[in-house]
Protein backbone atom coordinates (compact mmCIF):
# COMPACT_ATOMS: atom_id res chain seq x y z
CA UNK A 1 0.00 0.00 0.00
CA UNK A 2 1.58 3.37 -0.77
CA UNK A 3 1.19 6.44 1.27
CA UNK A 4 -1.28 8.21 -0.98
CA UNK A 5 -4.21 6.31 -0.68
CA UNK A 6 -5.16 2.97 -0.27
CA UNK A 7 -6.38 0.90 -3.59
CA UNK A 8 -9.61 -0.89 -3.88
CA UNK A 9 -9.64 -3.49 -7.12
CA UNK A 10 -12.52 -2.60 -10.48
CA UNK A 11 -13.51 -6.20 -10.08
CA UNK A 12 -15.53 -4.54 -6.51
CA UNK A 13 -16.16 -1.80 -8.17
CA UNK A 14 -18.20 -3.15 -11.10
CA UNK A 15 -20.11 -5.50 -7.99
CA UNK A 16 -20.97 -1.55 -6.86
CA UNK A 17 -21.96 -0.51 -10.56
CA UNK A 18 -23.52 -3.97 -10.70
CA UNK A 19 -25.89 -3.28 -8.27
CA UNK A 20 -26.84 0.08 -9.31
CA UNK A 21 -27.75 -1.17 -12.69
CA UNK A 22 -29.96 -4.14 -11.23
CA UNK A 23 -32.25 -0.97 -9.89
CA UNK A 24 -32.26 1.20 -13.03
CA UNK A 25 -29.30 3.29 -12.39
CA UNK A 26 -26.64 3.32 -15.69
CA UNK A 27 -22.79 2.52 -14.71
CA UNK A 28 -21.79 5.10 -16.97
CA UNK A 29 -23.98 7.98 -15.15
CA UNK A 30 -22.73 7.41 -11.97
CA UNK A 31 -18.68 7.54 -13.69
CA UNK A 32 -20.06 10.88 -15.33
CA UNK A 33 -21.10 12.43 -12.80
CA UNK A 34 -18.08 11.38 -11.11
CA UNK A 35 -15.77 12.87 -14.13
CA UNK A 36 -14.04 8.90 -13.83
CA UNK A 37 -12.95 6.89 -17.08
CA UNK A 38 -13.40 3.18 -16.61
CA UNK A 39 -12.93 0.42 -19.07
CA UNK A 40 -14.95 -1.97 -17.41
CA UNK A 41 -14.54 -4.25 -20.15
CA UNK A 42 -10.91 -4.13 -20.23
CA UNK A 43 -10.83 -4.27 -16.48
CA UNK A 44 -8.57 -0.71 -16.22
CA UNK A 45 -7.42 0.69 -14.25
CA UNK A 46 -6.97 -2.46 -12.30
CA UNK A 47 -7.56 -0.52 -8.71
CA UNK A 48 -9.16 2.93 -7.86
CA UNK A 49 -8.46 5.06 -4.91
CA UNK A 50 -10.69 3.88 -1.99
CA UNK A 51 -11.88 7.54 -1.59
CA UNK A 52 -12.76 7.32 -5.28
CA UNK A 53 -14.68 3.99 -4.33
CA UNK A 54 -16.52 6.00 -1.71
CA UNK A 55 -17.64 8.51 -4.26
CA UNK A 56 -18.78 5.51 -6.67
CA UNK A 57 -20.64 3.87 -3.12
CA UNK A 58 -22.64 7.14 -2.41
CA UNK A 59 -23.13 8.46 -6.07
CA UNK A 60 -24.91 4.73 -6.64
CA UNK A 61 -26.78 4.77 -2.85
CA UNK A 62 -28.29 8.47 -3.73
CA UNK A 63 -28.95 7.40 -7.82
CA UNK A 64 -31.13 4.49 -6.96
CA UNK A 65 -32.81 5.82 -3.72
CA UNK A 66 -32.91 1.89 -2.58
CA UNK A 67 -33.56 2.21 1.37
CA UNK A 68 -31.25 -1.27 1.85
CA UNK A 69 -28.64 -0.53 -1.35
CA UNK A 70 -26.26 -2.36 0.43
CA UNK A 71 -28.17 -5.55 1.86
CA UNK A 72 -29.35 -6.02 -1.88
CA UNK A 73 -25.81 -5.49 -3.49
CA UNK A 74 -24.26 -8.10 -1.03
CA UNK A 75 -26.68 -10.58 -1.75
CA UNK A 76 -26.18 -10.43 -5.63
CA UNK A 77 -22.22 -10.29 -5.42
CA UNK A 78 -20.54 -13.11 -7.47
CA UNK A 79 -17.16 -14.75 -7.10
CA UNK A 80 -15.78 -13.27 -10.29
CA UNK A 81 -15.93 -9.92 -8.28
CA UNK A 82 -13.24 -11.37 -5.99
CA UNK A 83 -11.22 -12.34 -9.09
CA UNK A 84 -8.38 -14.60 -7.77
CA UNK A 85 -9.64 -14.28 -4.00
CA UNK A 86 -13.28 -15.73 -4.91
CA UNK A 87 -12.01 -18.77 -6.54
CA UNK A 88 -9.39 -19.68 -4.02
CA UNK A 89 -12.56 -18.90 -1.61
CA UNK A 90 -14.39 -21.73 -3.71
CA UNK A 91 -12.04 -24.42 -3.96
CA UNK A 92 -11.27 -24.23 -0.23
CA UNK A 93 -11.94 -26.86 1.69
CA UNK A 94 -14.38 -25.60 4.45
CA UNK A 95 -15.62 -22.20 4.91
CA UNK A 96 -13.09 -21.94 7.75
CA UNK A 97 -10.28 -22.29 5.27
CA UNK A 98 -12.39 -20.08 2.37
CA UNK A 99 -12.46 -17.22 5.43
CA UNK A 100 -9.08 -17.66 6.23
CA UNK A 101 -8.29 -16.88 2.64
CA UNK A 102 -10.46 -13.93 2.63
CA UNK A 103 -8.46 -12.19 5.44
CA UNK A 104 -5.39 -12.93 4.07
CA UNK A 105 -6.01 -11.68 0.74
CA UNK A 106 -7.89 -9.15 1.24
CA UNK A 107 -5.64 -6.30 -0.52
CA UNK A 108 -6.29 -7.79 -3.18
CA UNK A 109 -9.95 -6.80 -3.03
CA UNK A 110 -9.47 -3.92 -0.87
CA UNK A 111 -7.00 -2.15 0.89
CA UNK A 112 -9.83 -0.33 2.82
CA UNK A 113 -10.94 -2.90 5.31
CA UNK A 114 -9.54 -5.79 6.88
CA UNK A 115 -11.47 -9.18 8.29
CA UNK A 116 -10.47 -11.36 11.05
CA UNK A 117 -12.18 -13.91 12.89
CA UNK A 118 -12.18 -14.81 16.61
CA UNK A 119 -13.68 -17.99 18.71
CA UNK A 120 -16.17 -17.86 21.32
CA UNK A 121 -17.28 -21.15 22.86
CA UNK A 122 -18.55 -23.20 19.96
CA UNK A 123 -19.07 -20.19 17.42
CA UNK A 124 -16.92 -18.14 15.23
CA UNK A 125 -17.06 -14.83 15.07
CA UNK A 126 -16.17 -13.09 11.69
CA UNK A 127 -15.11 -9.33 12.02
CA UNK A 128 -15.18 -6.55 9.12
CA UNK A 129 -13.00 -3.69 10.07
CA UNK A 130 -13.28 -0.79 8.04
CA UNK A 131 -9.49 1.28 7.45
CA UNK A 132 -10.79 4.66 5.65
CA UNK A 133 -8.77 7.04 4.53
CA UNK A 134 -10.72 10.52 4.48
CA UNK A 135 -14.43 9.48 4.01
CA UNK A 136 -16.08 6.95 6.33
CA UNK A 137 -17.87 3.87 5.41
CA UNK A 138 -21.54 4.28 4.93
CA UNK A 139 -24.10 2.22 6.48
CA UNK A 140 -24.80 0.45 3.08
CA UNK A 141 -21.28 -0.71 2.88
CA UNK A 142 -21.42 -1.99 6.62
CA UNK A 143 -24.70 -4.17 5.81
CA UNK A 144 -23.35 -5.40 2.34
CA UNK A 145 -20.32 -6.92 3.96
CA UNK A 146 -22.05 -9.08 6.35
CA UNK A 147 -24.88 -9.76 3.83
CA UNK A 148 -22.36 -11.02 1.41
CA UNK A 149 -20.59 -12.97 4.06
CA UNK A 150 -23.79 -14.85 4.59
CA UNK A 151 -24.76 -15.19 0.78
CA UNK A 152 -21.67 -16.55 -0.20
CA UNK A 153 -21.34 -18.72 2.10
CA UNK A 154 -24.88 -20.41 1.43
CA UNK A 155 -23.26 -20.70 -1.78
CA UNK A 156 -20.56 -22.02 -1.41
CA UNK A 157 -22.16 -24.74 0.84
CA UNK A 158 -24.72 -25.35 -1.57
CA UNK A 159 -26.90 -24.85 1.54
CA UNK A 160 -29.38 -21.40 1.20
CA UNK A 161 -30.44 -22.79 5.05
CA UNK A 162 -27.81 -21.45 6.35
CA UNK A 163 -28.48 -19.02 9.03
CA UNK A 164 -25.98 -16.75 11.66
CA UNK A 165 -26.30 -16.83 15.12
CA UNK A 166 -26.14 -13.36 15.64
CA UNK A 167 -25.31 -10.31 13.08
CA UNK A 168 -23.70 -6.71 14.66
CA UNK A 169 -23.43 -3.42 13.30
CA UNK A 170 -22.18 -0.08 14.82
CA UNK A 171 -24.87 2.11 13.14
CA UNK A 172 -28.13 2.63 14.01
CA UNK A 173 -30.86 0.07 12.12
CA UNK A 174 -32.24 0.99 8.61
CA UNK A 175 -35.96 1.82 8.28
CA UNK A 176 -37.71 -1.75 8.41
CA UNK A 177 -36.34 -4.26 10.28
CA UNK A 178 -38.06 -6.56 8.62
CA UNK A 179 -35.78 -6.32 5.48
CA UNK A 180 -33.08 -7.63 7.91
CA UNK A 181 -34.84 -10.49 8.86
CA UNK A 182 -35.66 -11.83 5.84
CA UNK A 183 -32.08 -11.35 4.62
CA UNK A 184 -30.14 -12.58 7.94
CA UNK A 185 -33.13 -14.83 9.08
CA UNK A 186 -32.32 -12.38 12.65
CA UNK A 187 -32.65 -9.13 13.55
CA UNK A 188 -29.26 -7.87 13.60
CA UNK A 189 -28.09 -5.65 17.13
CA UNK A 190 -27.54 -2.34 15.91
CA UNK A 191 -25.51 0.41 17.93
CA UNK A 192 -22.49 -1.77 18.77
CA UNK A 193 -19.20 -1.79 19.01
CA UNK A 194 -18.14 -3.28 15.56
CA UNK A 195 -19.39 -5.23 11.84
CA UNK A 196 -19.60 -8.65 12.55
CA UNK A 197 -21.22 -11.87 12.22
CA UNK A 198 -21.67 -15.42 14.28
CA UNK A 199 -21.66 -19.06 13.20
CA UNK A 200 -21.34 -21.85 14.67
CA UNK A 201 -18.15 -23.58 14.42
CA UNK A 202 -19.44 -26.77 13.11
CA UNK A 203 -21.06 -25.02 10.68
CA UNK A 204 -17.60 -23.54 9.26
CA UNK A 205 -16.44 -26.89 8.99
CA UNK A 206 -18.55 -28.19 6.17
CA UNK A 207 -16.84 -29.09 3.08
CA UNK A 208 -17.29 -26.97 0.36
CA UNK A 209 -19.63 -28.15 -2.65
CA UNK A 210 -16.66 -26.49 -5.37
CA UNK A 211 -13.57 -27.95 -2.73
CA UNK A 212 -10.38 -29.03 -4.45
CA UNK A 213 -7.08 -29.69 -3.26
CA UNK A 214 -5.41 -29.80 -6.30
CA UNK A 215 -7.30 -26.61 -7.87
CA UNK A 216 -6.94 -24.97 -4.57
CA UNK A 217 -2.76 -24.85 -4.53
CA UNK A 218 -3.15 -23.37 -8.16
CA UNK A 219 -5.23 -20.70 -7.41
CA UNK A 220 -3.26 -20.46 -3.89
CA UNK A 221 -0.05 -19.98 -5.91
CA UNK A 222 -1.82 -17.87 -8.32
CA UNK A 223 -2.75 -15.58 -5.67
CA UNK A 224 0.53 -15.42 -3.56
CA UNK A 225 1.80 -14.06 -6.79
CA UNK A 226 -0.57 -11.52 -7.56
CA UNK A 227 -0.44 -10.10 -3.90
CA UNK A 228 3.39 -10.37 -4.33
CA UNK A 229 2.99 -8.40 -7.05
CA UNK A 230 0.50 -6.08 -5.35
CA UNK A 231 2.95 -4.99 -2.66
CA UNK A 232 5.98 -4.60 -4.73
CA UNK A 233 4.78 -3.09 -7.37
CA UNK A 234 7.02 0.07 -8.09
CA UNK A 235 5.78 3.26 -9.82
CA UNK A 236 7.88 2.89 -12.75
CA UNK A 237 6.12 -0.65 -13.61
CA UNK A 238 2.50 0.72 -13.13
CA UNK A 239 4.01 3.57 -15.77
CA UNK A 240 5.61 0.84 -17.48
CA UNK A 241 2.14 -1.01 -18.06
CA UNK A 242 0.45 1.93 -18.62
CA UNK A 243 1.87 2.48 -21.90
CA UNK A 244 2.12 -1.37 -22.75
CA UNK A 245 -1.80 -1.30 -22.18
CA UNK A 246 -2.52 1.84 -24.17
CA UNK A 247 -0.62 -0.17 -27.68
CA UNK A 248 0.47 3.63 -28.31
CA UNK A 249 2.48 6.32 -27.74
CA UNK A 250 0.65 9.09 -27.42
CA UNK A 251 0.18 8.76 -23.42
CA UNK A 252 1.03 12.35 -21.59
CA UNK A 253 2.01 11.89 -18.16
CA UNK A 254 -1.26 13.73 -17.05
CA UNK A 255 -2.89 11.24 -18.58
CA UNK A 256 -0.83 8.37 -16.78
CA UNK A 257 -1.70 9.90 -13.63
CA UNK A 258 -5.45 9.95 -14.49
CA UNK A 259 -5.18 5.91 -14.75
CA UNK A 260 -3.49 5.25 -11.28
CA UNK A 261 -5.51 7.65 -9.71
CA UNK A 262 -3.04 9.93 -8.39
CA UNK A 263 -2.25 13.15 -9.15
CA UNK A 264 0.73 14.55 -12.14
CA UNK A 265 3.31 15.82 -9.04
CA UNK A 266 2.45 12.75 -6.80
CA UNK A 267 3.46 10.56 -9.99
CA UNK A 268 6.43 12.90 -10.80
CA UNK A 269 7.50 12.39 -7.37
CA UNK A 270 7.39 8.79 -6.61
CA UNK A 271 9.43 8.41 -9.96
CA UNK A 272 11.75 10.72 -8.53
CA UNK A 273 12.25 8.80 -5.39
CA UNK A 274 12.91 5.68 -7.72
CA UNK A 275 15.30 7.86 -9.62
CA UNK A 276 13.28 7.94 -12.83
CA UNK A 277 11.35 9.88 -14.51
CA UNK A 278 8.29 9.68 -17.08
CA UNK A 279 10.00 10.91 -20.00
CA UNK A 280 12.42 8.60 -19.07
CA UNK A 281 10.01 5.48 -19.40
CA UNK A 282 8.41 6.56 -22.09
CA UNK A 283 11.63 6.82 -24.12
CA UNK A 284 12.86 3.49 -22.77
CA UNK A 285 9.68 1.63 -24.02
CA UNK A 286 9.85 3.37 -27.28
CA UNK A 287 13.32 2.33 -28.28
CA UNK A 288 12.57 -1.52 -27.20
CA UNK A 289 9.09 -1.07 -29.51
CA UNK A 290 11.19 0.56 -32.14
CA UNK A 291 13.63 -2.28 -31.94
CA UNK A 292 10.77 -5.14 -32.16
CA UNK A 293 9.07 -2.87 -35.46
CA UNK A 294 12.32 -2.73 -37.18
CA UNK A 295 13.94 -6.05 -36.86
CA UNK A 296 10.50 -8.01 -36.49
CA UNK A 297 7.98 -6.06 -39.33
CA UNK A 298 7.70 -5.31 -42.41
CA UNK A 299 6.56 -1.92 -41.89
CA UNK A 300 7.89 0.95 -43.23
CA UNK A 301 9.87 3.52 -41.25
CA UNK A 302 7.22 5.85 -41.61
CA UNK A 303 4.83 3.72 -40.02
CA UNK A 304 7.20 2.92 -37.38
CA UNK A 305 7.66 6.32 -36.55
CA UNK A 306 3.85 6.97 -36.81
CA UNK A 307 3.18 4.16 -33.94
CA UNK A 308 6.00 5.31 -31.73
CA UNK A 309 4.20 8.04 -31.71
CA UNK A 310 6.93 10.45 -33.92
CA UNK A 311 4.71 13.21 -36.33
CA UNK A 312 8.25 13.83 -37.99
CA UNK A 313 10.00 10.84 -39.22
CA UNK A 314 13.41 13.07 -38.71
CA UNK A 315 12.31 12.50 -35.23
CA UNK A 316 12.66 9.11 -35.71
CA UNK A 317 15.60 9.26 -37.27
CA UNK A 318 17.43 11.55 -34.35
CA UNK A 319 15.86 9.17 -31.44
CA UNK A 320 17.20 5.91 -33.46
CA UNK A 321 20.82 7.63 -33.80
CA UNK A 322 20.60 8.31 -30.08
CA UNK A 323 19.08 5.02 -29.08
CA UNK A 324 21.46 3.27 -30.91
CA UNK A 325 23.77 4.89 -32.75
CA UNK A 326 22.34 3.72 -36.14
CA UNK A 327 19.78 4.95 -38.86
CA UNK A 328 16.56 3.25 -38.98
CA UNK A 329 17.56 2.22 -42.47
CA UNK A 330 20.98 0.85 -41.17
CA UNK A 331 19.38 -1.14 -38.14
CA UNK A 332 16.69 -2.98 -40.63
CA UNK A 333 19.30 -3.81 -42.88
CA UNK A 334 21.83 -5.50 -40.26
CA UNK A 335 18.25 -6.82 -39.30
CA UNK A 336 18.09 -8.72 -43.33
CA UNK A 337 21.45 -8.94 -43.26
Amino acid sequence: MNADHKRVSIHWVKAILAAAQSLGVEPNSILRDLHLHLDLDANEPAYLSLDQTQDIWAKAEEKSGHGFFGLMMGQRVRPAYFHAVGYLAMTSENLMQAFENFSSYMPLISEGAEMSMSYEGQSVWIHFSPKPDNKLFSRHQHESIIALLLAFSRWLLGDDSVVPLQVTFPHEAGPDLSVYQSVFSVIPKFKQKETSIQFAKDMLFRTLKESDAGLHALHKAHADQMLAAHSNTSWRAKVVHCIVASAHFQLSREQVADKLNVSTRTLQRRLQEEGTSFLDILDEQRKQKAQELIFNTNKSLKEVAMELGFAESSTFYRACHRWFDDTPNALRSKGNG
